[in-house]
């Protein structure tokens, strides 16, 4: 089995911890089951650019939108998944200085 390289490990490390904190505030498991699916939800398409950023650097075609004409660099899909990956991290520790 191939190892998995460290920014796939440390991105599903900081999924769980966020599936994990957002089932402490449910008060019922109709909420829980709420809570992690929205949560789910969102890590989906930063945990997609991460683990599969040189692939979707590649597509070049047309969404709902505007179309996309050229290749976008691998790293940069790759950073911009864990800008949002962290996002919500950043903010609470912002919000919990102040």
């Amino acid at each position: 089995m191939r190892d998995l390289p460290i920014g796939r490990v440390l991105s599903l490390i900081i999924a769980a911890i966020y599936l994990v904190v957002s089932g402490f505030g449910a008060d019922s498991i109709a909420r829980l089951l709420a809570d992690l699916l929205i949560v789910g939800g969102a890590l989906l398409l930063p945990l997609a650019c991460i683990w599969f950023g040189d692939e979707l650097a590649e597509y070049v075609g047309t969404f709902p939108g505007p179309a996309i004409n050229r290749k976008s660099p691998a790293w940069m899909v790759k950073v911009g998944a864990w800008v949002l990956l962290l996002l919500p991290a950043v903010i609470f520790w912002f919000l919990w200085r102040s």
